[in-house]
């Protein structure tokens, strides 16, 4: 066939995200749910073991969300809105939704007892189709299990809960003022990368019973706004000429949190260290070390250095102390 080949998961927010970016994008694709047989064929084509894998029309294949859509902005309508201060804005916010945000997915999916049952049992009849009531749970309580024992290496821990969660409820509430207008989305009305990131995290989100039920009590459009980012293929509109407060409010956050973040990593594995803390968000954060959100950092550092003064001023007044991480 012509035209992408999407593999990936319901569960997996960034099977969601990818597949929300090819509606909006208007281009030509395939969406399969995959299953563990699938698995089995498609797996050996990318080096690491994650979803969603995207078979390219040149038949090439690829499964990191952020440098596949990166690398096809320049197809169907785009997702990066235009100038150098927005442009950035949107890198930063879907790079922290990506590494940050999703902390709060993986939290209160494994750590509320009702959550991990609920979400186990979700991902498993979803790649084991007609296997049957017991051969799902059964296959579940392993995938639970396996699960709740990552929790302490990416930092989802009884003791960082209260600032994950706390952090995850600060960014909701600028997502809802935003999801409220006067523009649909972040940056106008055109639906961006960074959109598109924090949607793919609280899709998935929307079914769990504890993020669902805080949601739709605290955030009500904002969940609502999920349907809308779905698919907004249809959604005609023009990016905006500003950039509105709920960027703003959302930049302070990146400020605030997730470049401290970036940086504790970063430091960390320069000194060879396995773990590292830090203090965000009113608590002590700790997780294991990862050389991609090493990665991500200097990415957003190379795209910092080719601001102008004037851009990097305006960022500067909406990121905080923060944006010296970025120099």
């Amino acid at each position: 066939m012509s035209g992408y080949q999407v593999h990936g998961g319901l569960g997996s927010p960034y099977s969601m995200k990818v597949r929300a970016a090819m509606r909006a994008k208007r281009l030509p694709h395939t969406w399969t749910g995959m299953t563990v047989a699938e698995r089995g064929q498609v797996m050996p084509n990318v080096k690491a073991p994650v979803i969603p894998v995207i078979k390219r029309p040149d038949g090439t294949w690829t499964n990191d969300s952020t440098p596949f859509l990166l690398s096809i902005e320049g197809e169907g309508r785009p997702l990066l809105p235009p100038g150098a201060v927005a442009r950035f804005a949107c890198l930063l916010l879907e790079d922290m939704a990506d590494e940050w945000f999703m902390k709060a997915m993986f939290h209160y999916r494994w750590f509320y007892q009702e959550d991990a049952e609920w979400v186990a049992n979700w991902l498993i009849f979803d790649s084991l189709p007609n296997a049957g009531r017991e051969a799902i749970e059964q296959t579940a309580e392993s995938i639970r299990a396996r699960q709740i024992s990552r929790m302490a290496l990416v930092g989802c821990t009884p003791e960082t809960a209260p600032l994950i969660e706390a952090s995850w409820k600060r960014t909701n509430a600028a997502l809802d003022a935003m999801a409220l207008g006067p523009t649909r989305f972040l940056f106008g009305d055109c639906i961006s990368l960074a959109d598109l990131a924090f949607y793919g995290q609280l899709k998935v989100m929307s079914y769990d019973p504890t993020p669902m039920a805080w949601l739709r009590a605290e955030t009500p459009y904002l969940y609502r706004w999920l349907d809308h980012a779905d698919d907004a293929g249809g959604i005609e509109g023009d990016w905006s000429g500003e950039i509105s407060q709920p960027v703003k409010d959302l930049l302070a956050i990146a400020g605030e949190t997730y470049l401290p973040f970036l940086q504790a990593n970063a430091d960390a594995l320069a000194a060879g260290a396995e773990t590292f803390s830090l203090t965000i968000e009113g608590g002590r954060y700790e997780q294991g070390v990862f050389k991609y959100q090493a990665k991500c950092l200097d990415a957003l550092r190379t795209e910092w250095a080719g601001l102008d003064s004037a851009a990097k001023a305006s960022l500067r007044d909406w990121i905080g102390t923060g944006a010296t991480l970025l120099d």
